[in-house]
């Protein structure tokens, strides 16, 4: 991956751990997703509207992508969700970033990507380190630490990532040359999370009946978290259009992860300082490997 790619993906991870943290922070995690969801939704609907209209940049089997991806963007908003009602952060958070690394991979292999081996080896750190997040001292090892009631939810989360992952980077692939770029990237970024929404909203009527708190929560917060994940995913998807792996991209996301461990020490008093440091030390290799050799 080139310079460019890295800090793009950089400013990404800094806005995806931003409205992550503001989720947690909530009195109701579920309250705050559903007002972001509003905000993205209404205050991007003209001008999304009005550009597409104009340059039809999206062609038309892009769509049936979008729905699918939407879908699966919907299923991982819920899961997050319900991780964050039943979890910490530094548990929930670590866990869903590094089970698709992997597993992005072996959708890459599928599709005749390849990662070369300093790849793999580099994913493997970042899922190492990944899973170290979670516990509070290296004697705590144990597969109740991750195998529990939240971990479905996480689960969830997990495989929805995977799902729009993948969507997405064939879509980046499907649009023209001559329409690639950052604006494209920002109008399917819309239409993604617009689908995203409806079907996080959908979930939560048929199947989750607790009654929302929004408390004194307001619209600034949610609407700076819309803001914060509709930009740093439409970042994504142009760094989709200029590189081959996705499972590349999806590794070095993951640096959101080390992000995300010192601001919960900061602001939630997380413990585990030692465990937790050498795991992110892990993410910070597989993440060196990945830029430098991994290649694509």
């Amino acid at each position: 991956m080139d310079s460019k790619v890295l800090a793009i993906i950089f400013v990404s991870t800094l806005m995806h751990v931003g409205w992550n943290l503001m989720a947690r922070g909530q009195k109701s995690e579920m309250a705050y997703l559903h007002r972001l969801c509003l905000a993205l939704m209404v205050l991007g609907f003209l001008p999304v509207l009005v550009s597409e209209l104009m340059v039809r940049s999206l062609p038309g089997a892009v769509w049936l992508n979008l729905l699918m991806s939407g879908t699966c963007g919907g299923i991982y908003l819920y899961g997050l969700g319900k991780s964050y009602e039943t979890a910490d952060f530094t548990i929930v958070y670590p866990v869903a970033r590094a089970l698709p690394v992997l597993l992005v991979g072996m959708t890459d292999v599928c599709r005749g990507q390849m990662p070369t081996v300093w790849g793999w080896a580099g994913m493997l750190c970042v899922s190492s380190g990944c899973f170290l997040a979670p516990l509070h001292s290296f004697g705590e090892f144990h597969w109740r630490r991750y195998f529990n009631r939240s971990s479905v939810w996480i689960l969830l989360t997990a495989m929805g990532t995977v799902g729009y992952s993948v969507i997405d980077k064939i879509s980046a692939e499907m649009v023209a040359v001559d329409s690639a770029g950052p604006a494209t990237a920002a109008r399917y970024s819309y239409v993604f999370f617009t689908i995203t929404g409806l079907v996080f909203l959908l979930i939560r009527k048929l199947f989750d009946r607790n009654k929302l708190d929004f408390g004194q929560m307001g619209w600034v917060r949610p609407g700076l978290g819309a803001l914060f994940m509709y930009a740093g995913y439409g970042l994504i998807l142009w760094v989709f259009q200029m590189t081959s792996h996705a499972s590349y991209v999806v590794a070095f996301r993951q640096f959101s992860i080390i992000i995300g461990v010192i601001m919960a020490f900061l602001l939630f008093r997380e413990r585990g300082v030692v465990v937790r440091v050498t795991g992110a030390m892990l993410i910070t290799v597989g993440l060196l490997l990945i830029a430098l050799f991994g290649g694509g």
